[in-house]
C-alpha cells in the first residue's frame, strides 16, 4: 500500500483510501488492517522514500573520497527530496512526521563524520565537530518546514540549502571551510 501511495503521488493523482486500495489492488477495508488513517500511511511513505534515497545516496557516493562532501550533499538531497507541492504541504502540516525518518538516517551521516575525523580530512576536525553535528541536526530538523516553505515559494533547492547550512553550520567548520563544501555541492549539482 505504501508503494501505491508513492505511485499515486508521483503521478499527481488524488490520494484517498479508495485510490490507494485501487492502486494496490486491494479492497477498501484492507487499508485499515495496516493503517488507522491517511496520516499513518503518509508518514510510512515518507520514511520509505527517505530510506530508499539514503541507500541510493550511499551507492551514488561510494567512490567519493570526501566524507564531509557526502554529509553536505546528503543534506542537499534531503532538502530537494520532498519539494513537490503535495508532499511539502503535508510535511509542513505534520512537522513531527519527518523526525522519525531523520533519526533513521542520522547514523549514515554520523559514520561519514567519524570517518572524516579519523582521516583528518580538514585541520582541527575532531570529536567536538561530531558533538556539534548531533546537536545541530536536531535544530535543522526543526527548520526543515521553513525550507519546504521556501521551496514552495519558488526558490531553488541549492539556494535554500546554502541558506540553511550557513545559518546552522551543521559541522561547526570555519566559514571558509564550510563555504568550500557548499561550493562543491553547488558544482556537483550543476554538473
Amino acid at each position: 500500500m505504501i508503494n501505491a501511495l508513492i505511485a499515486l503521488k508521483n503521478n499527481g493523482e488524488k490520494i484517498s483510501v479508495t485510490s490507494i486500495g485501487k492502486e494496490a489492488g486491494c479492497a477498501y477495508g484492507s487499508f485499515y488492517r495496516y493503517f488507522n488513517n491517511l496520516d499513518e500511511i503518509h508518514e510510512a511513505a515518507i520514511i520509505q522514500v527517505l530510506l530508499d534515497e539514503a541507500a541510493e545516496l550511499e551507492r551514488e557516493l561510494k567512490k567519493e573520497k570526501s566524507n564531509l562532501f557526502k554529509i553536505y550533499y546528503g543534506w542537499y538531497v534531503a532538502i530537494d527530496l520532498f519539494k513537490d507541492e503535495y508532499t511539502a504541504n503535508w510535511l509542513i502540516q505534520h512537522p513531527s512526521s519527518i523526525n522519525e525518518a531523520w533519526k533513521l538516517t542520522r547514523p549514515i551521516s554520523s559514520n561519514w563524520l567519524q570517518n572524516a575525523i579519523e582521516l583528518k580530512e580538514e585541520p582541527n576536525l575532531n570529536d567536538n565537530n561530531l558533538i556539534h553535528f548531533k546537536m545541530a541536526s536536531l535544530y535543522i530538523h526543526w527548520t526543515y518546514q521553513n525550507a519546504l516553505r521556501e521551496l514552495l515559494r519558488g526558490r531553488k533547492s541549492i539556494e535554500v540549502f546554502n541558506d540553511l547550512m550557513t545559518a546552522v553550520n551543521l559541522l561547526d567548520l570555519t566559514k571558509k571551510t564550510q563555504q568550500k563544501y557548499l561550493q562543491k555541492v553547488a558544482d556537483y549539482v550543476n554538473e
